[in-house]
């Protein structure tokens, strides 16, 4: 039998997403009026007279079929490109259904509440002329003039309309990226990798209260809140201490004959909010595990200690083990049981193999003159050359929580809960923690118990975003709680070749960039990796430009309206080949994570964060360098995602006649305007965030952060924090390996307290 024929039995298992609760968002005017505002972003675009809403003129057509033909797949003829251009979006029942998913189930209801009132404004006269410049409202305007409308929105002085046009613009990407079967056709993005591998995960085991008959108070020793990479380290440590280790996590468990999910429904079974969870000014999109395993489910391998300037800094600030031997230990111990390389095994560290992402980044660093670097993996010194771990590892090699931590925890005893989501630590008398109540959902969302557990110890480590709420949601007042939010702010610059990249193929992230991550003399600047590329997150990334149709219409161009959704469209069927190389900012500023105060459940997070002036700077370098690393390595499109500059395209590229002194003098045209735009304009860049750090911060006092150097929660007894919530400061690198080291930290510190067992038996 054939490899090709082999391939269906690699397919991943289906994980079908639970209906939502009944009730709508909006009116059916308001649904009208919402996917008229969408229609601008993704068209149908043809040339049919009998569509002349979305078409474009035969000329328009000719040049864009004749650009796309250059990024068919093998095989594929003109038709495909047709059919990509016109694939339906606003009118197709699928694309409807995820766009009304999104917005009854994850967009805060005072959010909807708000965007119905602007909806009904515009469905009159007075308010449509104010919001649009129109008498006639919007939903009735041919799609000219509607895009006109929307694009005149993304500069426009009113804040309100600027957001519309950036939120409604990104979901309405979002959810065509993820549901057009067209688009995965049009860049050849396989359903199955290429190098997939499949093994069999561990079987955990649930605790079950759908009988009425299960009692729903229980008592263990430890409660650990959340599975991420912290709970991981802790439970293992914990259970094999000899201790009774209860797991509790909101989400549920997956095994890896599902993995990798389809991008639909990793966002609502395996991320936080249904993929992305936006700051309260629309600037920063973020993502965050939600399933057993946490973010270690879906992160990459990357597996980097926290480099000594950051360790001074948060030794200085009143914590100096962090700079102490035993932390290092803790560092060691977590990184030799996942078969992580030290930095200084050269030889181990020459096995990891490198994608063409990866392997272009390094290069262009040593041409540039640039410090570049290999990037120890969690892989337990094995290949992972699958790449879509963002969705699941289907080989189990990924060593984090979900294949090696946990299953050691529970072979040592650990006991798990899923669907339990803890509303709040239970406090005796004297502010020691004694228990946690808590809300069990069975996995069809159909029975719901209330449980009270009971313990000697209780560890939050339910993640940066929502450790910090168990806590509010506890009674603690400390203002510190949910403050010192850090990012890592990120921004990508895409480039294009000529041949095929298949930017998703081989591991993610194998090499890094440090030559700018120190600009300030205080550790604070960028590296330089390669990011992600599956479609269903890359794609995000990608701006759409509302400056394309209005300098055609300013030309009085009225067939050019479509320009920046064709443009969109066109740039995005160049994925396959293309690369993204992000700047990843260690934050000097931060935001806050808090309970939304409009809702009644206190269980809705809001993010407050605004990327500061001098962090975006430190970002700017950072894009001007992968620009600069991309041109060097013959990249013929690049791309910074700044919505208010043009995309830069080789001119040897277009015209044969064109030489390479060509090429560098429109580069450097292009670079100067680029940083000439800066990130601060009302027009700017979005920024991503897959790193979040400091909502608990350890201190050496409760004023300045929520736990002391053992992790114990300020003002209380019994109650300890685990996880990246913890960290003083940005840690700028990725966090994986600090968290887990903490953990470990915290772990010894617990044992010790007990004294149930022997320093030289904590593993």
């Amino acid at each position: 039998m054939s490899a090709l024929q082999g391939l269906p039995n690699l397919a991943s298992l289906p994980s079908p997403i639970p209906e939502p609760p009944p009730g709508q968002a909006f009116t059916e005017k308001q649904w009208e009026i919402l996917f008229s505002i969408m229609e601008v972003f993704v068209p149908e675009i043809s040339t049919s007279s009998s569509d002349a809403k979305s078409s474009i003129s035969t000329a328009q057509m000719k040049d864009a079929l004749a650009e796309l033909k250059l990024y068919l797949p093998e095989g594929a003829s003109e038709e495909l490109a047709k059919t990509y251009l016109a694939q339906k979006t606003v009118s197709d029942p699928i694309f409807i259904a995820a766009i009304k998913r999104k917005f009854n189930l994850y967009v805060p209801p005072s959010d909807a509440q708000g965007l119905a009132f602007i909806f009904s404004t515009m469905n009159t006269r007075a308010g449509s002329y104010l919001l649009t410049g129109y008498t006639t409202p919007i939903h009735l305007q041919p799609l000219p003039t509607r895009t006109e409308i929307v694009c005149k929105w993304s500069t426009a002085r009113l804040p309100l309309l600027r957001t519309l046009h950036c939120s409604l613009g990104s979901l309405a990407r979002f959810a065509w990226i993820n549901t057009s079967t067209e688009l995965m056709r049009m860049i050849d993005y396989p359903h199955i990798p290429k190098h997939i591998e499949r093994n069999t995960s561990f079987e955990y085991k649930f605790h079950d209260f759908t009988s009425t008959s299960t009692p729903t108070t229980l008592s263990t020793d430890v409660i650990i809140v959340g599975s991420g990479c912290g709970a991981g380290v802790t439970a293992s440590h914990l259970s094999r201490a000899g201790l009774k280790v209860l797991v509790l996590e909101r989400a549920y468990h997956f095994p890896s004959t599902h993995f990798p999910m389809r991008p639909q429904e990793a966002g609502e079974h395996l991320y936080l909010n249904g993929g992305v969870v936006s700051s309260d000014d629309g600037s920063v999109g973020i993502l965050a595990g939600s399933t057993l395993g946490g973010g270690g489910t879906v992160n990459w391998s990357a597996s980097l200690q926290p480099q000594y300037a950051v360790r001074k800094e948060w030794a200085d600030g009143g914590l100096p083990h962090f700079l102490g031997d035993e932390f290092q230990d803790c560092l060691d111990t977590v990184c030799s049981r996942m078969g992580v390389a030290k930095a200084n095994d050269e030889k181990a560290l020459s096995k990891i193999e490198h994608n063409f992402g990866n392997t272009t980044l390094l290069e262009g660093a040593r041409r540039l003159g640039m410090a570049g670097h290999v990037v120890p993996q969690n892989s337990g010194s094995k290949p992972h050359l699958c790449g879509s771990c963002i969705y699941g590892c289907p080989s189990t090699t990924k060593q984090g929580p979900l294949n090696n931590w946990f299953p050691d925890a529970a072979a040592h005893g650990a006991e798990f809960i899923e669907g339990c989501l803890v509303d709040e630590v239970i406090f005796s008398a004297n502010q020691t923690a004694t228990g946690v109540k808590a809300i069990w959902t069975s996995r069809d969302r159909k029975t719901t118990r209330t449980l009270t557990i009971n313990a000697k110890r209780v560890i939050i480590a339910a993640g940066t975003l929502s450790s910090p709420l168990v806590l509010l949601r506890s009674g603690l007042t400390n203002p510190q709680i949910g403050a010192n939010l850090y990012l890592h702010p990120t921004n990508t610059t895409w480039a294009v070749w000529k041949h095929r990249t298949d930017p998703w193929d081989g591991t993610m992230l194998t090499s890094a960039v440090t030559s700018l991550e120190d600009q300030d003399g205080l550790h604070h600047g960028v590296k330089l990796e390669v990011t992600c590329a599956h479609p269903g997150l890359g794609l995000l990334t990608y701006p759409w430009r509302a400056t394309e149709s209005l300098n055609a219409l300013s030309a009085n161009d009225k067939a050019g309206a479509l320009h920046s959704a064709l443009r969109w469209k066109i740039d995005a069927a160049k994925h396959g080949h293309a690369v993204g190389f992000i700047a990843i900012t260690r934050d000097q500023d931060t935001g806050r994570a808090y309970i939304d105060p409009k809702d009644p459940t206190r269980q809705r997070l809001r993010v407050a964060y605004t990327t500061s002036a001098r962090d975006r700077a430190k970002i700017l370098e950072g894009i001007l360098a992968n620009a600069r690393l991309q041109f060097i390595m013959g990249a013929q499109e690049i791309d910074t995602g700044h919505t208010g500059t043009r995309r830069f395209v080789r001119p040897s590229g277009l015209d044969s006649s064109k030489t390479q002194k060509d090429d560098d003098a429109a580069f450097n045209t292009w670079l100067a305007e680029i940083k000439a735009a800066g990130l601060s304009s009302p027009d700017p860049v979005t920024l991503g965030s897959a790193h979040q750090m400091g909502t608990c911060r350890m201190s050496s006092s409760a004023k300045t952060g929520v736990v002391d150097s053992k992790g114990r929660v300020w003002g209380t007894k019994g109650l300890y924090v685990a996880d990246a919530s913890c960290f003083p400061t940005a840690s700028g690198v990725n966090p994986m390996i600090t968290t887990m080291g903490i953990a470990e930290w915290v772990s010894r510190g617990i044992v010790a307290e007990l004294g149930n067992v022997s320093r030289t038996s904590r593993l």
